[in-house]
């Protein structure tokens, strides 16, 4: 029989460039904390280069339950990241991010969700688009700050496990930082954890919502 896609497009302008975004979805290390609301277990089985293959367990929109799954992603070119996920539910979910370079810095993020099932899944698109809609929101809400952090601070001269000179140094801030174009180098620097075993698990299960304000 013939099957029938449900999908959803989604889309949001960042104040950042295309390629601090595409690091967030590569730092899987920030699942269990900043969308601790939604995961409760990140672990990277491999990666090299531009892939990535995780093993997550997320509590589904609207839904008491959580569910785990595989994640294989991968940067189809500087512009499109494609992401293929199969839950324990038993969907195949293609995401695939489109990002668009925008004047001053800033960027464009087109989203495409698609799954491909029995018609008679067909009764739930509805459903299906308000519960990834929401994810989408709700996430995208969710990292926003670290983006624009991680934006400002890299501005300042913030390098990974090393954080920036002159404040290591204890000296003046500088009155003008010269700083380069921002380039996602894959794959991403990490602690060992997110790699061993046990992975990251969430380390709470609800917070202050602190952290990320100037």
């Amino acid at each position: 029989m013939k099957k029938i896609a449900l999908s959803l497009k989604c889309e949001r302008e960042m104040d950042c460039p295309r390629d601090v975004i595409i690091w967030n979805y590569y730092d899987h290390e920030h699942l269990t904390g900043t969308h601790y609301k939604y995961y409760n277990k990140a672990r990277v089985l491999a990666e090299k280069n531009d892939w990535a293959l995780v093993y997550r367990s997320k509590k589904m929109p609207f839904l008491p339950f959580f569910s785990s799954g595989i994640g294989f992603q991968y940067m189809v070119n500087e512009n499109v990241m494609r992401t293929y996920h199969k839950d324990s539910v038993g969907f195949l979910l293609q995401m695939e991010a489109h990002f668009k370079e925008l004047p001053n810095d800033r960027c464009l993020v087109t989203v495409y969700y698609k799954i491909e099932t029995h018609p008679i899944f067909k009764i739930f698109e509805p459903l299906f688009k308000r519960l990834f809609r929401s994810w989408f929101d709700a996430t995208w809400d969710e990292d926003a700050p670290m983006r624009l952090r991680r934006w400002k601070t890299y501005k300042l001269g913030f390098k990974d496990f090393y954080g920036i000179d002159y404040i290591n140094k204890k000296l003046t801030k500088p009155e003008k930082t010269e700083y380069e174009q921002y380039k996602f180098d894959p794959p991403i620097k990490s602690l060992p954890k997110i790699k061993s075993p046990e992975g990251e698990v969430r380390p709470f299960s609800k917070s202050a919502e602190i952290g990320y304000n100037d």
